[in-house]
C-alpha cells in the first residue's frame, strides 16, 4: 500500500472512531434526559400536600354555563392530598389536582404529609371517655362537648387519603397521654357546639319529673346530631332488603336443615341468632367473660357450642346466601350486675334492687359498656354480617323512683345521652372488622318522641348506628294508639303508620341507617297478619324485617311462614 492510500486509510480510522465517540455522547444524553426528566419537571412543578381544619379543603371553580351565564362548582379536596404546584404566587398559588387547575390559598400547602396532619387542638362534639389505647380500653378521664383537647401525635397511618379524615388523635390531659376517635371531634370549638338538631322534634313530657328545660338538655344539648357517614364494606355488602327470622342458637344446631331451607321456600334470607340472652347468658364458650367476672362459669352455663362450632355454623349458612346477624341483650344481664356491684344500679344504701325481676348494671357504667362491646368484637371476629344490640337501655319505673336509686351516674348524663354514647363506642370498636352495628329500638318512645325515660331517643340512635330495629308488635300498642282504633286488628295500617312516623323522625337528622323493623308472628297472628304488616312496611317506603316469634322453634314458624315474603319493592 503506497504512503498516500496509508494516510487515507488512518484518516477513516479516526473518523470512525470519532464518529463512534459522539454517538455514545448522544446516546449518553438521550438516557440523562429520559432519567432526568421526571426529577426536571419535579422541579419545574414540585409536589405539595393539602392542609385544612377540616377534613376537605372547598375551592369555589367559576365557568361559563349555557347562555355565558357565571356558574360556580366546589371541588373538594381531601386533607394530605399530593397536589402539583404550578406558579407559586405570594398569597395564593395555582395547583394541578386531578388534572384540573385550581387556586388555593398558600396556607393550604405543605411541603410533606407530616406538616399536612398536624394539628394543635381539638374539641369534641358530645362528652367523651379518652381511651387508654385504640383497642376499647376506656379510661375515667372524659372531655365534655366543646373542650379544648391538647393534640400531642397525629399518625400519617391514620389519615383515610380518600377522605382526609383522621381516625386517631392521641391527646394529653391532666399531664397522661390518651386516644380520642377523630369522628367526634372538630378543630374548632364552633364546629363543636354547632346546632346540628334545629329540625328535630321532642317531646317535653319528662320535663314534670325532672325540672323545666331537662328534656331540652337530654335530647338535644348532650347528643351529638353531626350526620354520620353511612357503613358500606366492599367485603360485607348490605341491602334495605334483608328479611330475618330469629332462632335460638340451640335451635339453629339442632334444627339446621330447616333453616337451611327457608332460603328457598319463603322471601327469608338472614338469621338473626341469639348469642348473648336475658340475664346475661351466654351460648358459646366465650372468653371474654374471664377477663369481667369473678365467677365467669355462671355466664356460659347455657352454652351450646364451642367458638369455633359458632364460626363454623355461621360460615356455612353464609355460604348458602345467608346473611348472618348475631343478637346481643346488652344491659338485662343479672349475671354481670351481682358479680359486679359497684357497676350496679342499688338503693340509696348500696343494697341491690331488683327492678322488673332482673338487677341491671347501670347503663352508665363503662365497665359494662366494654364487657359487651368485646363479646361483640369476639363475635364480629368469627365472620358475622351484623351485630344487633338489644335490651340497649335503662330499666323501665326508675323515673318513680329516682330518690331511692344509685344510678352511678358518675358523669352527669342524660339517659339518651348514655344510650348514644355507648352505641358511639361500640360502632367504633366494632366497624374496624367490616361489621354493621343495629340498634333494637321500643316502639313508643318513637311514638311520643321522647326516651320513655329508658334512654331510648330514637333520632339520637339512629344517628350512630348502621341499622335501626324497631319493635312495633301490635299487641303492645294500646287501643286508639295513633289513632287506631285496634292495632292488632289492622296490623298493615298499624305499620305503616308507625313506619311513616319512623321515617319523619330519621328524616329530620338525614341518618345514614337502614331501617329494618321487627314485626310479630306469634299468636293471634297467622300468614296472612305477617304479609299484611310487611305490606304496611313496603307501602311506607322500606324493604326488610325482623320476624319474632319466640326462640323460632321450627314448629311455630311453620304455621306462619307462608308469610315470610320478599319484602323488596318493585319498581
Amino acid at each position: 500500500m503506497n504512503k498516500k492510500n496509508q494516510k487515507r486509510l488512518q484518516m477513516l480510522k479516526e473518523s470512525y472512531r470519532h464518529h463512534k465517540k459522539g454517538l455514545f455522547i448522544t446516546v449518553l444524553v438521550i438516557f440523562a434526559l429520559v432519567i432526568c426528566v421526571p426529577q426536571v419537571d419535579a422541579l419545574i412543578h414540585p409536589k405539595r400536600y393539602i392542609a385544612c381544619s377540616g377534613d376537605t379543603l372547598e375551592v369555589t371553580v367559576s365557568y361559563y354555563a349555557k347562555n355565558d351565564e357565571a356558574g360556580q362548582r366546589v371541588v373538594s379536596i381531601p386533607r394530605g392530598s399530593e397536589v402539583e404546584l404550578r406558579e407559586l404566587g405570594e398569597k395564593t398559588s395555582t395547583i394541578v389536582y386531578k388534572n384540573e387547575t385550581l387556586t388555593v390559598d398558600n396556607d393550604h400547602l405543605v411541603d410533606n404529609l407530616e406538616d399536612a396532619i398536624q394539628i394543635k387542638y381539638v374539641y369534641p362534639r358530645r362528652l367523651l371517655n379518652l381511651l387508654i389505647n385504640k383497642q376499647g380500653k376506656l379510661s375515667d378521664m372524659v372531655v365534655r362537648k366543646g373542650e379544648k383537647v391538647k393534640v400531642v401525635s397525629v399518625k400519617t397511618e391514620d389519615l383515610d387519603r380518600k377522605t382526609g379524615r383522621i381516625q386517631w388523635y392521641q391527646v394529653k390531659k391532666n399531664g397522661k397521654k390518651y386516644w380520642i376517635n377523630g369522628a367526634h371531634v372538630e378543630t374548632t370549638k364552633s364546629a363543636a357546639t354547632a346546632n346540628y338538631a334545629q329540625d328535630i322534634t321532642y317531646s317535653t313530657y319528662w320535663d314534670d319529673y325532672y325540672g323545666k328545660g331537662y328534656s331540652k338538655d337530654a335530647y338535644v344539648d348532650q347528643i351529638d346530631y353531626k350526620p354520620q357517614p353511612a357503613s358500606r364494606y366492599a367485603d360485607n355488602p348490605i341491602r334495605t332488603d334483608i328479611n330475618s327470622v330469629h332462632v335460638s342458637l340451640s335451635n339453629l344446631k339442632n334444627h339446621k336443615k330447616y333453616y337451611l331451607s327457608l332460603i328457598k321456600k319463603t322471601g327469608i334470607n338472614s338469621i338473626t341468632i341469639e348469642c348473648k340472652g336475658d340475664g346475661g347468658n351466654l351460648f358459646y364458650d366465650s372468653d371474654v367473660p374471664k377477663k369481667y367476672l369473678s365467677k365467669p362459669s355462671e355466664a356460659l352455663t347455657g352454652s351450646v357450642m364451642s367458638k369455633q362450632e359458632l364460626k363454623d355454623l355461621i360460615h356455612e349458612f353464609q355460604d348458602a346466601g345467608y346473611y348472618m346477624i348475631a343478637r346481643c341483650v346488652t344491659f338485662k344481664d343479672s349475671i354481670f350486675a351481682k358479680q359486679n356491684k359497684k357497676e350496679a344500679i342499688v338503693d340509696k344504701k348500696g343494697n341491690f334492687i331488683e327492678i322488673n325481676d332482673e338487677y341491671w348494671p347501670s347503663i352508665y357504667s363503662r365497665k359494662a359498656w366494654m364487657y359487651n362491646v368485646d363479646i361483640c368484637k369476639e363475635i364480629a371476629q368469627m365472620g358475622i354480617n351484623e351485630i344487633q344490640f338489644d335490651y340497649c337501655r335503662f330499666p323501665d319505673g326508675t323515673a318513680s323512683q329516682k330518690d331511692d336509686l344509685n344510678m352511678r351516674n358518675t358523669y352527669n348524663e342524660s339517659k339518651a345521652a348514655a344510650i348514644q354514647g355507648f352505641f358511639t363506642y361500640a360502632k367504633d370498636q366494632i366497624s374496624p372488622y367490616h361489621v354493621y352495628v343495629a340498634a333494637d329500638v321500643f316502639a313508643w318512645p318513637i311514638v311520643v318522641q321522647d326516651d320513655q325515660d329508658i334512654g331510648q331517643f330514637f333520632p339520637a340512635i339512629a344517628n350512630v348506628v348502621d341499622v335501626v330495629c324497631p319493635m312495633p308488635y301490635t299487641d303492645l300498642f294500646s287501643q286508639g294508639a295513633m289513632d287506631i282504633a285496634d292495632p292488632t286488628a289492622v296490623p298493615k295500617k298499624t305499620l305503616y303508620k308507625f313506619s311513616t312516623i319512623a321515617k319523619r323522625q330519621m328524616d329530620e337528622i338525614g341518618t345514614q341507617a337502614i331501617y329494618r323493623t321487627w314485626i310479630q308472628a306469634y299468636s293471634p297472628f297467622d300468614a296472612s297478619d305477617v304479609k299484611a304488616e310487611i305490606k304496611g312496611i313496603n307501602k311506607a317506603g322500606f324493604e326488610g324485617y325482623l320476624i319474632w316469634f319466640g326462640n323460632g322453634d321450627p314448629n311455630d314458624l311453620k304455621g306462619v311462614q307462608k308469610g315470610f315474603v320478599d319484602s323488596k319493592i318493585k319498581n
